[in-house]
């Protein structure tokens, strides 16, 4: 057993091996090939194969520096996804108590408490003044 892994080890030494990307690209070959299960496409079977030969090509590569730097780009990705998608719960929370209203100048987003009627307001990055209609009150 021990010369298995030791030939393993050797193997191994210098090649990429797993990283978030890889782990990105075979989630993504198991659930094309779940999906393809109920659709039968053979279009669909192919672009699994492929994504699945990427992954394979990644994890034995011994080109680490670019797979580095591919793999950066994919985490970077990821992270942002992931912050719009907190960001988008954040305000989800928050619209009981709050009202989102982007300036028309700027275009930066402003919250404003979520009270009924017609309000003046100044936008504090660009001062510029507008007024927002809340049709909705504080849910509770």
């Amino acid at each position: 057993m021990n010369n298995f892994r030791y030939r393993m080890q050797r193997f191994m030494a210098g090649r990429n091996g797993a990283d978030r990307l890889f782990y990105i690209l075979t989630i993504a070959y198991v659930a094309l090939m779940f999906l393809n299960v109920f659709l039968h496409s053979m279009i669909l079977y192919f672009v699994g194969i492929g994504v699945f030969a990427a992954a394979a090509f990644r994890y034995f590569s011994r080109n680490t520096a670019k797979r580095r730097r591919e793999n950066a780009k994919a985490e970077q990705a990821y992270y942002s996804a992931a912050a719009k998608v907190n960001k988008m719960k954040t305000r989800r929370e928050q619209s009981r108590t709050y009202f989102f209203k982007r300036c028309p100048n700027c275009g930066k987003t402003l919250r404003l408490p979520r009270v009924k009627g017609k309000h003046g307001t100044k936008c504090p990055a660009c001062g510029c003044k507008f007024s927002v209609r809340i049709i909705k009150g504080a849910k509770k």
